[in-house]
């Protein structure tokens, strides 16, 4: 299989780096060239999310077919040894497969920002892999989620920084002893930190690949609906500064589960004026409850869905139907959906629960582009409820992408 150009560029700059971040914008196609460069150091252990493991497996099937790969499955596969050529394992079992790292000369940290968290047991694995083998190919499309901090795992792990996690912070993430503790959301020294990186990060926008690429058009779609006075109680700008706000701030999870809920009848109309069109849509909301109410609401048009507990052959059936045309309409959790996973299908998304990190936003936006698409630029409705509190925060999430530009 011949590689464009434009990745024939990406595989010469891994190579010629050992140790290197690709940050190429999601849908520039970053996992072929990246599988031809771990072709030239064998044997590869590649990471990834569970979702795209099919997607590496049929890069490499594309690349080399006759070179042996083995996808791992569970815990238990993940602790056995293997003597293929490509190893596949996704992050949540990663931990398990520390006994046969010596083995490998590649490895791939493919949605490399899903080891932000220096103290999760799948960032401790990655960075004990990343001390091990030599060649270190580090993917993302959006490497800073929500905040400089988070590179700290990447960088030290690739040797780029070299430094403690607290030096980081204090020289990167504006530390400051707070009420609550060390807060460490800010950013400082942005251009002395993009001035280190650069020799070891490729970053090219879509735009810069493809001449006729457009920028998606964006539109908020406001409902006059109904506010929870729930809502009134939360401060947007407290929501921002934590990453895992459903989680952190009681009660949050459910009012916004109830906000998700009132707006599916509104959703669905709106859905189908689109499908009535034989339009292809890709639908993204964040509970499962919204997900299996829109899809009761759209019936007629027989939607197929995609969760985080979908198993992998169905969810996997699910988008090849959606790609083959058998239906117009796919909805998910926006986790499930939004990293390796191809509904170029599609050229218009409709976020009915849309998602306060701003990597989250870029990764599922991009599931509808595609290399081999040209000029056709992406629609993306976002429905929101008049003065709500999530219409409020994601005018905030939004400014936040000017700081991922600064670094990178």
């Amino acid at each position: 299989m011949q590689l464009f150009p434009h990745q024939q560029e990406a595989k010469l700059f891994l190579l010629s780096r050992r140790r290197a971040i690709l940050a190429d914008q999601p849908r520039v196609g970053k996992t072929l060239p990246t599988a031809a460069a771990a072709l030239e150091n064998l044997p590869a252990l590649i990471v990834c999310p569970a979702i795209a493991k099919t997607v590496w497996e049929s890069a490499f099937a594309k690349l080399a077919p006759n070179v042996s790969v083995h996808v791992v499955n569970g815990k238990r596969e993940a602790s056995e040894v293997n003597s293929a050529d490509i190893t596949i394992i996704n992050y949540d079992v990663l931990q398990y497969a520390q006994t046969d790292l010596d083995r490998y000369n590649t490895l791939v940290l493919d949605e490399c920002h899903r080891i932000k968290n220096p103290k999760a047991q799948r960032t401790k694995a990655a960075m004990l892999a990343m001390k091990k083998i030599s060649f270190v190919y580090a993917l993302s499309g959006t490497p800073i989620p929500n905040r400089p901090i988070e590179l700290w795992p990447i960088l030290h792990g690739l040797g780029i920084y070299r430094g403690g996690w607290f030096d980081f912070a204090g020289r990167y993430a504006k530390m400051w002893v707070a009420p609550w503790g060390l807060d460490t959301s800010g950013a400082s020294n942005l251009v002395e930190l993009k001035d280190m990186m650069k020799p070891h990060v490729m970053r090219r926008k879509k735009e810069t690949i493809f001449k006729d690429y457009k920028e998606p058009q964006v539109s908020l779609i406001t409902f006059d609906l109904p506010n929870d006075k729930r809502e009134q109680s939360f401060d947007a700008d407290a929501l921002m500064a934590n990453p895992n706000a459903l989680l952190a701030f009681e009660g949050l999870a459910e009012v916004m589960r109830e906000a998700g809920m009132r707006k599916v009848k509104a959703a669905s109309e709106f859905i189908d004026d689109l499908l009535q069109a034989d339009e292809p849509v890709v639908v993204f909301a964040h509970h499962k409850d919204v997900v299996q109410a829109l899809q009761d609401e759209l019936k007629t048009h027989k939607p197929v869905t995609v969760v985080g507990d979908t198993t992998r052959a169905k969810r996997d059936k699910a988008i090849a139907d959606f790609q083959s045309g058998q239906t117009k309409c796919i909805i998910g959790n926006i986790a499930a959906m939004s990293e390796g996973v191809d509904l170029s299908a599609a050229d218009t998304i409709v976020f009915v629960e849309c998602t306060w990190s701003t990597s989250a936003l870029e990764q599922a936006s991009s599931r509808v582009e595609n290399i081999n698409k040209s000029g056709i630029p992406p629609v993306i409705y976002i429905l929101t409820i008049k003065a709500s509190l999530d219409h409020t925060v994601l005018a905030k999430v939004l400014k936040k992408l000017n700081i991922v530009n600064q670094i990178i």
